[in-house]
């Protein structure tokens, strides 16, 4: 409910999906120069995202934070069409104006292979294996979280392609004490000539709560619009 001229205006929002319902949280500014689409991590939830989703609806885009199949809201069992729920919510914010998706982790994966105009990965997992510790350590912290498993994970994993993206409408972001493949695989971005911020010691599970990465999402988003 909008409290004032200058406030965003929150609301939830179902979108009708490929055999999903999509559960967004919509942030609306006053005046909105685009969209953003935000998707989480496996084992999180559109509200784990609803402060970096605050923080960029505040500079003037229409945000929708979602949860994707398995988690949250999200009735459907985490499966290989889990991209489809992020393309759902890609197409129905393309009425704001040209949709940026920003994902952390499997969502970074996710955003940076999806159908947006642009794209911000936040420590995302495009290692194709990763290693029996980093394996383990999801299955403790965040199998519980989710309607599947951790092997349900890198089944889907299996079914996201890589592709090569466009450099010039994607960024990448990751911590310095990141997980490992992740930083692996972002350091081979930052060879191939794509852009890379390395966010001073973050982790994995909290470079999406840092002003420095709030800084550099909202920096490039200005860029591009």
């Amino acid at each position: 409910m909008k409290q004032n001229k200058n406030s965003l205006e929150i609301e939830e929002v179902i979108i009708e999906g490929y055999g999903c319902q999509v559960p967004v949280l919509k942030l609306t500014p006053p005046e909105s120069r685009g969209s953003v689409v935000v998707a989480h991590n496996y084992g999180g939830s559109k509200e784990e995202m609803l402060g970096l989703a605050f923080r960029i609806a505040k500079t003037g885009f229409t945000t929708g934070v979602i949860d994707l199949r398995g988690h949250g809201e999200n009735s459907c069992k985490m499966d290989g069409k889990i991209l489809s729920d992020l393309e759902t919510a890609i197409t129905y914010f393309k009425q704001f104006g040209k949709v940026t998706a920003v994902g952390h982790s499997l969502g970074g994966r996710l955003s940076l292979i999806s159908d947006a105009d642009y794209a911000i990965g936040i420590s995302p997992a495009l290692a194709k294996t990763f290693g029996p510790k980093t394996q383990g350590m999801i299955r403790v912290l965040r199998d519980y979280r989710v309607n599947g498993s951790v092997t349900d994970l890198f089944t889907t994993l299996g079914k996201i392609p890589l592709i090569e993206f466009d450099p010039e409408n994607v960024l990448i972001i990751r911590g310095s004490r990141d997980v490992p493949e992740i930083i692996a695989e972002c350091d081979k971005l930052t060879s191939a000539g794509y852009e890379v911020v390395e966010i001073d010691d973050a982790l994995h599970v909290d470079i999406y709560t840092l002003e420095p990465t709030f800084e550099a999402v909202t920096k490039k988003l200005q860029k591009w619009y």
